[in-house]
């Protein structure tokens, strides 16, 4: 007691300042008596916590060394770091949501006074990222970068040259058994670090994988299957050939082969303008895409499905400053409601550009695929396979809704019998919910692909229920026909886009009007008897909606140096020369002068908001 109060005295007499001082060694006793027990214990805490795709608690990693222990590799050096049993957990818990799962760290690379003079007479300095497991804790290496070892490796050389210090690392856990007692056994334990110069690890994740780079992010990042790789710091190649190994690469109706991201630059000095498209070349071995910069686009989807060889060694030869992210990615399944197993309820994002040429081997229907305009998820595009399908979906609705005389009439199949409908077809939201009411009003029994695209289409929101009956939701649908030659394919597929477009943007539609009704008379007349000429198009004359929508459409379905003589080749038609002969001959005398003008207008307004063309909807080509 004595004692304690000798202490209590001794306090008493203490300053403010003093009591402050003593509080703070204290402290500092005590966490270095803690360290020291960890230590002691074999579990010596990381300097870095292990992060999660989600919210959860964190907790540091285990550090098997010093450089681990503060995160600094200060020479040519390892930093070796373990997983606990509960971060174990969280990474199975990804990659069972996932079917992957991908380890992240990130580094600053931050050469020593001794090491700058270094890089001025050398050019090598290697970098290495792998994988521990319990064999090598068990044999107590040291070095752990082996030829036999898959690695992630760069030259921090080349890292220093371009600017890129601090960046990161995201390497794919190789594929784990499906049996799950066997998962954890098989996870890495840990994963280590070397660096040839000082580096300092700053953090490190664990999330769903991604194999490619992304330099548009605030700190850069490159990502690798579980095969390994070298950063290429230029951003000019990409090996994907490992995506087998981290992603499925089979399509069904439950499960699609992932995407690939390509994101664009936002650098003015780095997009097209109408007077000079800036396009860069992507490379998949034989397989060449042009990818067009534009302001209006963020990013563009390609699937791997449509392409030949989608898991190889991708370079970017052309412009590759316009591509600041090139991203392969799983795409989530979706949870599909019990009804329509044997319909493709959900559709396949992508680049326009890249469905007329889509390998029909990955189609998950015998009989059509389902794609969604990447930049407008609110639009589809049906390819059929032949025009009895497509038939059989459309040509009902195209009488129900555009064609003269039928307007809102239901016909059976025996009167639709020797009746054409179109080659492509488009239809808005309102006039597909009219379509299917009118059909529930009347108890009308439609065809089974009719009873399939009302599920399509309410899966995906271009319709609505509403009680027993659907009602209009956004967007649009288009249909091709593998049927149709590819020349009619690229037009119809320019034809039936800006259709979409059209139901979709307000403001265009807005601007399509005040063209047409500046549009000089006798042109517009033209084209309104040509349109009565032709029996396959019939088209209702009284729905101006309709009129101004297939106006737009006939003018921008070419490119704008193909405007004109386009209309002069309508012109001359015999069909079209003996029902309007006097006009035939006014647009053959003035060279469609005005139609060439409405399309300069209509180019205009489309390059500036959507940053597409006349003739081509597409920013991809092949």
């Amino acid at each position: 007691m004595n004692f304690i109060n000798k202490i209590k005295d001794f306090c008493k007499k203490l300053t403010k300042v003093q009591k402050i001082l003593l509080i703070s060694l204290f402290v500092f006793i005590l966490v270095d008596v803690v360290l020291v027990c960890l230590i002691a214990s074999g579990r010596k805490v990381a300097s870095i916590n292990l992060e999660y795709a989600q919210p959860n608690p964190t907790e540091k990693l285990i550090a098997l060394n010093g450089a681990a222990h503060n995160g600094k590799i200060k020479k040519s050096g390892y930093a070796n770091y373990k997983f606990s049993d509960e971060q174990k957990d969280q990474i199975l818990k990804i990659y069972q949501e996932n079917q992957n799962a991908s380890v992240v760290v990130r580094l600053n690379v931050r050469p020593s006074k001794k090491q700058v003079e270094m890089l001025l007479s050398q050019n090598d300095f290697p970098l290495y990222v792998g994988f521990l497991y319990q064999s090598d804790l068990e044999s107590k290496k040291k070095e752990y970068v082996d030829s036999e070892r898959k690695l992630v490796k760069c030259n921090l050389y080349d890292a220093i040259q371009s600017g890129k210090q601090t960046f990161d690392i995201s390497f794919a856990i190789p594929k784990l058994p499906k049996i799950e007692e066997r998962m954890k056994a098989e996870l890495p334990v840990g994963f280590f670090v070397y660096s040839s110069l000082e580096c300092q690890i700053l953090a490190a994740a664990t999330l769903p994988s991604v194999i490619g780079f992304d330099k548009s992010a605030e700190v850069p990042l490159w990502a690798f299957a579980s095969n390994g790789g070298i950063i290429d710091f230029s951003c000019q190649s990409v090996d994907f050939s490992g995506a087998p190994f981290v992603f499925s690469v089979e399509n069904s109706k439950n499960q699609l082969m992932p995407q690939f991201v390509v994101g664009l630059s936002s650098q003015e000095e780095f997009q097209s303008t109408l007077e000079q498209i800036v396009t860069s070349q992507i490379v998949f071995e034989s397989e060449k895409l042009s990818v067009k910069n534009v302001k209006n686009a963020d990013e563009l989807t390609i699937p791997s499905s449509a392409l030949k060889t989608p898991f190889t060694k991708v370079e970017i030869s052309k412009n590759p400053q316009c591509i600041t992210r090139f991203l392969l990615k799983a795409i989530p399944s979706p949870e599909l409601p019990d009804f329509g197993k044997d319909v493709v309820l959900n559709p396949i994002k992508i680049e326009p550009g890249l469905i007329l040429k889509y390998k029909k081997d990955n189609w998950r229907h015998p009989d059509y695929e389902v794609f969604q305009w990447d930049r407008f998820p609110n639009i589809l595009f049906f390819d059929t396979k032949d025009y009895g399908v497509q038939d059989r979906f459309f040509t009902r609705l195209a009488y129900f809704v555009e064609k003269a005389g039928y307007r809102g009439t239901l016909l059976t199949n025996h009167q639709l019998e020797g009746k054409h409908g179109y080659n492509a077809h488009d239809y808005s939201p309102e006039s597909l919910a009219n379509f299917f009411n009118k059909a529930y009003d009347l108890n009308f029994t439609l065809n089974k692909e009719e009873e399939d695209l009302k599920l399509i289409l309410l899966y995906n929101g271009i319709l609505l229920p509403d009680g027993q009956k659907v009602k209009a939701g956004q967007g649009g649908i288009v249909s091709l026909s593998q049927e149709s030659a590819a020349w009619l394919r690229t037009t119809f597929l320019a034809h039936e886009g800006w259709h979409t477009l059209f139901f979709a943007d307000e403001e265009f539609r807005n601007y399509v009007a005040a063209v047409y009704f500046t549009m000089e008379p006798k042109s517009l007349q033209f084209l309104s008897d040509y349109f009565n000429s032709q029996p396959g198009l019939s088209y209702s004359q009284d729905d101006l909606y309709l009129m101004q929508n297939e106006f737009m459409a006939y003018i921008m379905q070419q490119p704008l140096s193909n405007v004109a003589s386009y209309f002069v080749h309508l012109a001359n038609r015999l069909s079209v020369r003996e029902a309007t002969p006097e006009l035939s001959a006014y647009i053959r005398n003035n060279n469609a002068i005005a139609f060439e003008d409405a399309a300069i207008m209509l180019n205009d307004f489309v390059f500036d908001k959507y940053g597409i063309v006349c003739g081509n909807i597409a920013l991809i080509g092949r």
